[in-house]
């Protein structure tokens, strides 16, 4: 295992990390963990499963006029 040393973190982010670790009966070194390990998992995906994701969202958004949205999209590029 490697060792990570992290500086300066704000009072108010250490504070909740720690609320919450209580709260899962966990210790903060293992919630840190935790919440890095998942941090990581949930946003290293390939470029296909991006596409995917982004398909599977714009699907269950029915009620968007998605042609309405990408005529916007075009016309603040120009």
């Amino acid at each position: 295992m490697r060792t990570i040393t992290i500086r300066d973190v704000p009072e108010a982010v250490y504070e909740r990390w720690k609320a919450l670790a209580r709260r899962r009966r966990r210790s903060l070194r293992t919630e840190v963990i935790d919440c890095l390990t998942r941090h990581v998992e949930r946003s290293v995906w390939s470029r296909d499963e991006s596409i995917a994701k982004a398909a599977e969202l714009r699907a269950r958004l029915r009620w968007v006029d998605h042609a309405l949205v990408d005529r916007y999209k075009r016309a603040g590029r120009a």
